[in-house]
């Protein structure tokens, strides 16, 4: 099977993120005698990635953000700066959820 052709299957499949990188993955496995245990690895991790870029991508579609690109990384807080940077970023992670504790508690400190 050529690589055009196992693109092509891996389209079929629905594995796109693989059929995107095949062919610089081939010759990156190439260049570094690359297991092929380990260029397997690469390609299922290509599509995993890809599959949750897409998933968020789809999420913040779906959640009609007036902005969508904005993020915490590149939130202005200079605007306010009694706002607390470190808290906001803590509430951000959503441990808070795992220890069922009220987030309002920690956002107090905003």
């Amino acid at each position: 099977m050529h690589v055009v052709e196992l693109e092509r299957s891996l389209r079929q499949l629905h594995l796109s993120g693989m059929a995107a990188v095949l062919a610089t993955r081939l010759r990156q496995a190439q260049a570094e005698t690359m297991a092929p245990i380990d260029l397997i690895a690469c390609l299922v991790s290509d599509e995993l990635t890809l599959r949750a870029d897409r998933l968020l991508q789809r999420r913040r579609k779906q959640a009609g953000f007036r902005d969508p690109d904005k993020t915490l990384d590149n939130f202005d807080f200079s605007f306010n700066p009694k706002m607390n940077r470190s808290l906001v970023f803590d509430l951000a992670t959503g441990a808070f959820i795992a220890k069922r504790e009220d987030a309002s508690r920690h956002s107090a400190g905003l």
